[in-house]
């Protein structure tokens, strides 16, 4: 063992806290480790330096599921930088959660409805349909800090606003699929029509085979000739699923279709609508939502 990596554990034995995590991010830099990475972690929360334990610990992130300790100091770091639904998202991974975990997030929320800004920052997420996207995204991003009960009062609105953006109200139900929630809810899909969704019933994106489909079919039609035109189909492509979810494969019967239409684009401009729900509706329909968010 390197002397630098004795005076670290020394330090931590003794709870030098902010001594340890010197001497173990040091460690760290030079020979990085699920280990080090616990135990820098441990040292720089315990020192209450939470947002550089926060970083540090995302760095292995998986690394802290595999035990109850490391799942309850994962927690307590996330609690500590006020990332209330990812600690209720990594949680519902878990399929034997320490009990204490429970009591922890229960607090943090209760602490979190205590703060000043909190009924003004829960109205701002509950009222994000008023702003632009780009706040919208911001709002979003700032509504996990929220209490998972305001969080799904807000979001069950939202879902069905139709002045919240697309991408932010698929943003909102893959974070439903990703905590696990089981609830009943109604979702406004991109045919501004309401759709009653279960939560249990979601799947992620990953877990669409449709997807997998047509990114081999794409990749067949453009090859590697071309990488530049590519990634940029592939970037459209993802996005079109994306904003489709979680109808993607209602949309896109025929995939193999649907790539001709990507690449070959609009053959014949014509002032005709094309018939709801056909190829060429839904990605004129696509292409002017894509649209609208570059320009936002």
């Amino acid at each position: 063992m390197d002397r630098n990596l004795q005076r670290a554990n020394e330090a931590f034995k003794q709870q030098q806290w902010g001594q340890a995590a010197q001497y173990y991010e040091q460690e760290y830099q030079t020979a990085p480790s699920a280990k080090i990475n616990h135990l820098l972690v441990k040292s720089l929360f315990e020192d209450h330096q939470n947002k550089l334990a926060y970083s540090i610990m995302m760095d292995n992130l998986n690394s802290y599921l595999m035990d109850s300790e490391h799942v309850i100091l994962m927690v307590q770091v996330l609690l500590a930088n006020r990332q209330l639904l990812m600690a209720h998202i990594l949680t519902a991974t878990v399929t034997q959660l320490p009990q204490e975990v429970g009591g922890l997030i229960q607090q943090a929320e209760a602490t979190a409805r205590l703060q000043p800004d909190f009924k003004k920052d829960y109205q701002t997420f509950y009222q994000l349909s008023a702003l632009t996207l780009t706040q919208q995204r911001r709002i979003f991003e700032a509504g996990k800090q929220l209490p998972l009960e305001e969080w799904l009062t807000a979001t069950k609105a939202l879902l069905v606003d139709p002045f919240v953006k697309p991408i932010i109200r698929v943003s909102l139900l893959e974070m439903v699929q990703k905590l696990k929630l089981s609830d009943r809810m109604t979702f406004r899909w991109l045919d501004n029509k309401n759709y009653e969704i279960m939560g249990s019933e979601l799947k992620s994106l990953a877990e669409f085979e449709k997807v997998g489909i047509l990114e081999g079919i794409l990749q067949k039609a453009i090859g590697d000739h071309d990488p530049v035109t590519q990634q940029l189909f592939q970037n459209e492509l993802g996005l079109q699923v994306t904003l489709l979810y979680p109808f993607i494969d209602r949309a896109i019967p025929d995939p193999q279709v649907w790539v001709e239409r990507l690449i070959q684009g609009d053959q014949v401009q014509s002032a005709a609508l094309p018939a709801p729900y056909s190829v060429e509706w839904w990605q004129r329909k696509l292409s002017q939502i894509m649209s609208e968010m570059t320009g936002a």
